[in-house]
């Protein structure tokens, strides 16, 4: 491992530290200000700061894992158990809402819910104030460690910084409106808000699943990176020395996976073994400094079949003319 990935782990590490302490802080208020002020928006509140915090956990455990070297029972090393990670922490963020949504439309068919209205205000305003400012903190982290995990953190808390401030307006209004002739609909107040922040909510969970899923399975990780890349391999080797190359790209969590096969005719340049590693040096310098978390696997060949095969685009071929025969049989 390199200098400079010991200090983005050490970043990374500072700022999932940082959630799962926020993350206690904000279960412990987030109960106890649910129970006296009998509020089930902030009770979901809290439950989802519950769920941040195991996977905060998790999440500790999952950055230490990728970082270890392949073995015998890992070939591949433990990189999917970043995504997957991700993944679970989507799952349990919506399981949370589908109850806290069950639960908001039996309380409105139940005739509402009082609740403890200045003590509903302290909680969100306490709220408000600690998930924005763990949001900028573990944002700011998670960039500078070029950290997935960081990053999917500082999303839930901004996501909870912008529920705590909407709470805050809701129930300064429910406050002021006690005396009014909207005092009968004030119990109405706290499962609706619950119906609206789980269907604000819902969007994050959604969007970090998507993501995870895409990476899970190998989708392709956009054109601007593999544009990116391009660009690196021609600044680094020429077109003349090759006669044109295949490339496949994967994001699995934090790491790029970089496939190149190149073909080369007999009279290139790129005639021995140290001339191949040469370049292989040469692409892997340029590749990390904007990718830090790289593997890469370099391919030098002169027949288009290996191209293919590596690719398993022969296979197929071969699958399909097997089916092709038995048909016409």
């Amino acid at each position: 491992m390199s200098s400079h990935q010991v200090l983005l782990n050490k970043l990374e590490k500072r700022a999932l530290n940082f959630s799962v302490w926020g993350n206690v802080f904000m279960v412990i208020i987030g109960v106890g200000f649910a129970i006296v002020s009998a509020s089930d928006a902030i009770m979901l509140d809290g439950l989802y700061s519950f769920i941040h915090l195991l996977i905060a956990l998790l999440t500790i455990r999952v950055s230490q894992l990728v970082m270890k070297p392949s073995n015998d029972e890992y070939p591949f090393g433990y990189w999917m158990y970043e995504p997957m990670i991700n993944l679970a922490k989507g799952l349990m963020i919506i399981t949370l809402l589908a109850l806290a949504l069950f639960n908001a439309f039996a309380a409105l068919y139940g005739g509402g819910k009082a609740v403890v209205l200045d003590m509903a205000i302290i909680y969100a305003l306490l709220a408000t104030v600690g998930c924005f400012a763990s949001a900028w903190v573990v944002s700011s982290l998670g960039k500078r460690a070029q950290s997935p995990l960081a990053l999917v953190d500082a999303k839930n808390w901004w996501v909870d910084g912008y529920i705590s401030a909407a709470m805050l307006l809701v129930f300064v209004a429910a406050y002021l409106l006690q005396d009014t002739e909207w005092a009968p609909w004030i119990p109405y107040f706290d499962p609706l808000m619950v119906i609206v922040l789980v269907l604000l909510i819902v969007i994050v969970p959604l969007s970090i699943m998507r993501d995870a899923w895409n990476e899970i399975v190998g989708k392709h990780p956009g054109e601007d990176i593999e544009d990116n890349i391009r660009d690196l391999i021609d600044a680094v080797i020429g077109q003349d020395r090759h006669n044109g190359y295949r490339l496949r790209l994967v994001v699995t969590g934090r790491f790029l996976l970089v496939h190149i096969y190149f073909k080369v005719s007999a009279d290139s340049s790129l005639d021995s073994i140290e001339a191949f590693d040469e370049v292989r040096e040469q692409l892997y310098q340029a590749f990390r400094k904007e990718y830090p978390f790289i593997a890469m696997d370099i391919v030098f060949t002169q027949q288009d079949k290996w191209q293919h095969i590596a690719t398993g685009e022969t296979m197929m071929a071969d699958v399909g003319d097997g089916l092709l025969k038995q048909e016409k049989l």
